[in-house]
């Protein structure tokens, strides 16, 4: 959500009328965001005039801002206060309206006793050095950054008795809020960052589940210190540059104060001294570490899932906090037997041409092994066969899925004589024409022999799970050509 933005001219006016003790007002009603122009006719009873003329943020320009109380009185930031004390009874006898006839004297002596006021007060002075001009600010309160702006409800800040500082506070201490013990709020509860990994598993290993060991380097703490960053016997000492706060605090234009984390510190408030640093992390408190950790990966995972390994991951860069998580992407092999869509597996089945016309048994694999499945007679080719629950068991549940077996019919590449002439007759059949005789003393023998075993009687038998029926010799009315051509297949088999 786009956060409020008001002119700089209207925020004054903004604050005054929240602070104006009126019972009735929903603050969260977004009519009720009035900035200066909508003020100017606007006639609030119960109200005073004066209400709108206080000034709760200083809206000046840069120009006008406060100068710096050092470069007034001509004194360093390390003056004893008996030193800034002597300057200033000089400098104060030297411009007094009295004394000195000049028509700049007072503003001159004005400005002489404004930067003594500050510099002889040790908290306004500590101000100034920790926060700049900011600190003579009207309004400015240096606790505003360590309120919890989420502590409250947002319609609470605008109650009345309520100050500008929690206003301010609840406006713009979520960028950036301190904690009162001087250490940034986000620091104490940062998590670390995720480490990434993968691992290759086979097909089946991926169908049934297995584990692997995976070798990874996260951060982790020092051994050596502890993940202080000291050398033994040593301790921190406050931050030079933000004064132990853990944030530095600059002024924009119209006077608005922005905070920051200190960059020296990391917005902890203190850092290392030099020369106490520890020599196994130089001082950062971290270091890669070396750790082998079993990864479970569970039956049934797909090819590309990743796998989160909780705590696992480097620990923060400062602070602390938990460490981040360790993600494995699983990369699975492809198969040569199965191919798979969601819980289903799809296997190709080659089968003779005799066992697609005339049945059988064929055998097929499973994640299980193999088993035997009966194929009927007269299979076609890229016909389905479905076997129920024989799938992979989903990652995340649900029913298991099933096995589809796609037969694929095998031609034959050469045939017999004996197989080219059984083949020819079923051939010479279907199209209608009349089976040729051949003249030559063999092909005399071969057809005595065909006749003969055509004149026999074929008992019943059961063949590749197929049961087969007895017919005569001689052309009944009855016969067809597919009984003949699978008569004298089988004879060409038993020979």
């Amino acid at each position: 959500m786009m956060s409020l933005r008001l002119p700089s001219q209207g925020v004054h006016s903004f604050i005054a009328y929240y602070s104006c003790p009126r019972p009735t007002i929903n603050p969260l009603s977004m009519r009720r965001f009035l900035t200066l122009y909508h003020l100017r006719d606007a006639k609030l009873p119960n109200c005073p005039r004066s209400q709108f003329s206080k000034r709760f943020f200083h809206a000046s320009r840069p120009s006008h801002a406060p100068k710096d109380p050092y470069q007034i009185l001509g004194v360093s930031k390390d003056a004893t206060s008996a030193e800034i004390k002597k300057v200033y009874f000089s400098l104060a006898r030297k411009y007094h309206p009295d004394t000195n006839p000049d028509k700049n004297a007072q503003d001159k002596f004005v400005e002489i006793q404004e930067a003594y006021d500050i510099l002889k007060d040790e908290k306004k002075r500590a101000a100034f050095d920790q926060y700049g001009a900011a600190s003579q600010q009207p309004g400015f309160d240096p606790d505003a950054f360590a309120r919890n702006p989420f502590a409250s409800s947002f319609g609470s800040t605008f109650s009345q008795g309520g100050g500008q500082s929690d206003l301010f506070n609840q406006l713009f201490g979520a960028l950036g809020g301190r904690g009162r013990g001087g250490h940034s709020a986000f620091t104490q509860n940062i998590r670390g960052a995720d480490i990434e990994a993968s691992v290759g598993v086979s097909f089946m290993e991926s169908a049934k589940g297995t584990s692997r060991t995976i070798k990874v380097n996260p951060v982790v703490d020092c051994g050596a210190c502890t993940g202080t960053g000291l050398k033994a016997g040593s301790q921190r000492s406050k931050c030079p540059t933000c004064n132990g706060s853990g944030t530095r605090t600059f002024v924009i234009d119209s006077g608005f104060q922005m905070a920051s984390t200190c960059t020296a510190c990391q917005g902890v408030g203190t850092v290392i001294p030099r020369g106490h640093h520890c020599r196994e992390c130089d001082g950062i408190g971290k270091v890669r570490g070396r750790k082998s950790i079993k990864v479970d990966i569970p039956a049934g995972i797909e090819d590309g899932m990743t796998i989160r390994v909780p705590n696992a991951g480097d620990t923060p860069d400062h602070g602390k906090g938990p460490a981040g998580d360790l993600l494995v992407r699983v990369n699975v092999a492809a198969s040569r037997v199965f191919r798979r869509q969601g819980s289903n597996i799809y296997h190709d089945a080659r089968i003779p041409l005799h066992t697609a016309l005339l049945g059988g048994k064929a055998r097929v694999p499973t994640l299980d092994g193999e088993v035997d499945v009966r194929v009927p007679g007269s299979t076609q080719q890229g016909q389905e066969m479905v076997l129920k629950n024989h799938g992979i068991q989903p990652v995340f549940g649900g029913e298991k899925g099933d096995l589809f077996v796609t037969f694929t019919v095998q031609i034959p590449r050469s045939l017999t004589d004996r197989q080219r002439e059984i083949l020819q007759e079923y051939a010479d059949d279907v199209e209608g024409r009349s089976t040729k005789k051949t003249t030559s003393s063999s092909a005399d023998a071969n057809d005595s022999t065909f006749s003969t075993n055509l004149n026999s009687t074929v008992p019943p038998h059961n063949d590749n799970g197929t049961t087969h029926f007895s017919s005569s010799a001689s052309h009944e009315p009855g016969d067809n050509w597919l009984s003949r051509v699978r008569r004298k297949m089988r004879e060409l088999m038993r020979t």
